[in-house]
C-alpha cells in the first residue's frame, strides 16, 4: 500500500479511493501530515497501461466479439470498476519530486 514519503502515514485502502482514485487529481494532501504528495512515475505508467487495456478491450475486443448489447455494456462497466476501485488504489505509490525551480 501506499506510504507518505514525508511522516510514513500509510494510507489504507479506503483513504486511497476517498483521496485518489475518486478525485482527478495530480497532487493530493496526506491527511496525517498535510503535506502535498504525488504518485511516483511507476504508478502513472501502470495506470497508462490499465487506461490502455481497458480502453483496448472495451473498444475493439468486444465489437469483435459481436456480443448482444447487455452483456457488452456490463463486461465493459465491470472493468471500469475493477480499475477505479481495485487496480488504482492498490498499485499507487507516493513519491517525494525536487523541481529545481530557480527563485530570483
Amino acid at each position: 500500500m501506499g506510504e507518505c514519503p514525508h511522516c510514513h502515514h500509510e494510507w489504507t485502502y479506503g483513504e486511497k479511493i476517498k483521496g485518489y482514485a475518486l478525485k482527478p487529481r495530480t497532487r493530493i494532501k496526506c491527511p496525517n501530515c498535510k503535506m502535498y504528495l504525488e504518485p511516483s512515475t511507476l504508478s502513472i505508467v501502470y495506470d497508462y497501461l490499465a487506461i490502455f487495456l481497458v480502453a483496448l478491450f472495451i473498444f475493439i475486443l468486444i465489437p469483435i466479439m459481436d456480443w448482444p448489447m447487455w452483456p457488452s455494456l456490463v463486461i465493459s462497466f465491470i472493468l471500469f470498476l475493477l480499475y477505479v476501485f481495485l487496480f488504482q488504489p492498490l498499485t499507487v505509490r507516493f513519491k517525494i519530486y525536487d523541481y529545481k525551480i530557480k527563485k530570483d
